[in-house]
């Protein structure tokens, strides 16, 4: 389709970009360069919605400050797959383990660097970093619904293995395969997590639809693949592989989601305006890393629009996961049942401005996880919150956050009164 223009148009930007700074450099003694360095403010704070960036910001999270002390961050990437790495981040002295499932719907997994840091509060972190499609080669194959499910298995599998206790926290589209994941670990009678916290996430996206899930459903498949999924040019490892492009994301940003954006710009400006650098580079990269956007596997956005946004086959209970088997038969579709979860504590978090996942769309996993005790669930509503909101910012701070680190508490808990009960029973036995 279009990719390859659009690249090449890119392409001049950033030439222009370079030729331009040049320039301003050597104009620094010209009288007029007041007005100059106006024009540069004004295209730093619009240039990163053309997608000139070569790669996503680094999450570069160096220290924390807790309690009065500050602690080195130690990062590294403790999993690789061809779609997807495993990013820990860690401190001294943490006693519980947080896996932090970032979406995969555009944005890179940078855009939640605050959420990383609140969390790093309260034990070592685990970040799913998405790689940009164009960058994955064709032999490391198909990236679907499936696939994301089977990587989120891998990966909780990897952290289970830890003495520490493990918390799941899934956000936006990433709670659907998410609670997928475990539902299906339960179903094996694998040993439950501490707690799993979903946030302003499409789990029956049939529930007040919101403009994304509207869109969804008035375009057929093959529609959307026909208009919404190119290929990936010459001059990057994917050439070849089908995707949803970051150049469409962009255009649905804009047009249905313009004041996050908006948001983001006057933060800067009135940074700028006040001369607070400070302010001013915090404002200046929670932009960049908003508008850090990462090109799609064509099959995991098809599946999403069918499985999740079309059918919201989870809800339904008509959602089958091609897991593997122990036997040589290679593959079975096991169907997926939230109700098989037990022993975990559960929470659930909307905001009520959320433009995003509509009103109840999250909070459905509360009916669908029948299994686990109604004491072990909770509900939380943020009132005037929007859907970005819930992650970062001041409601995140004041509000997400608190709730999840009670949650934490009363799981650990709940396990360390269970466990001592369970040494009763059996000492009773024995």
């Amino acid at each position: 389709m279009w990719y390859a223009l659009v690249e090449q148009q890119r392409q001049w930007l950033r030439t222009w970009r370079a030729a331009a700074q040049s320039a301003l450099n050597a104009c620094d003694a010209w009288p007029a360069i007041g007005l100059t360095r106006a024009a540069s403010s004004c295209a730093e704070l619009y240039e990163p919605l053309f997608g000139l960036s070569d790669s996503a910001p680094s999450f570069a999270i160096e220290t924390i400050a807790l309690d009065g002390h500050y602690y080195a961050v130690k990062e590294k990437i403790v999993a690789r797959t061809p779609f997807c790495d495993l990013r820990c981040f860690s401190r001294a002295a943490t006693a519980r383990a947080v896996l932090l499932c970032a979406p995969l719907a555009g944005h890179a997994a940078v855009m939640m660097r605050e959420t990383v840091e609140a969390l790093l509060a309260d034990g070592d972190v685990y970040v799913t970093d998405w790689l940009n499609a164009r960058d994955v080669p064709l032999v490391a194959g198909r990236f679907g619904l499936d696939e994301y499910v089977a990587l989120l298995d891998g990966f909780i599998g990897q952290l289970a293995r830890d003495n520490r206790p493990l918390h799941i926290v899934a956000v936006c589209q990433s709670t659907f395969p998410a609670l997928g994941a475990l539902a299906l670990r339960a179903q094996r009678a694998l040993a439950p997590l501490a707690s799993i916290t979903l946030i302003g996430g499409p789990i029956d996206a049939l529930i007040h639809p919101a403009t994304l899930g509207l869109a969804a459903a008035s375009h057929s498949i093959d529609w959307c693949e026909r208009h919404l999924i190119d290929t990936v040019p010459p001059g990057f490892a994917g050439h070849g592989r089908r995707v949803f492009p970051t150049y469409l994301q962009q255009a649905e940003i804009a047009i249905l989601y313009p004041q996050r954006y908006v948001s983001l710009i006057e933060r800067c400006a009135r940074a700028r305006s006040s001369d607070d650098t400070v302010a001013l580079a915090e404002a200046r990269r929670a932009l960049i890393e908003y508008a850090a956007l990462i090109d799609m596997p064509a099959e995991y956005f098809l599946d999403t629009v069918e499985i999740v946004f079309q059918r919201s086959a989870l809800a339904n209970g008509t959602w089958r996961v091609a897991t593997s088997t122990s036997d040589t038969s290679g593959l079975c579709h096991m169907l997926v049942q939230p109700a098989s979860l037990r022993d975990v504590a559960l929470l659930t978090v909307e905001g009520t401005r959320d433009a995003v996942t509509g009103a109840g769309q999250t909070h459905a996993a509360l009916d669908l996880c029948s299994g686990i005790a109604p004491d072990a669930k909770q509900r939380l509503d943020i009132d005037g919150c929007d859907h970005y909101g819930l992650f970062t910012g001041e409601r995140w701070r004041t509000d997400v956050h608190p709730a999840l680190q009670a949650t934490f508490a009363r799981a650990e808990s709940a396990r360390s009164h269970e466990h001592v009960r369970s040494r009763e029973t059996r000492a009773v036995r024995s």
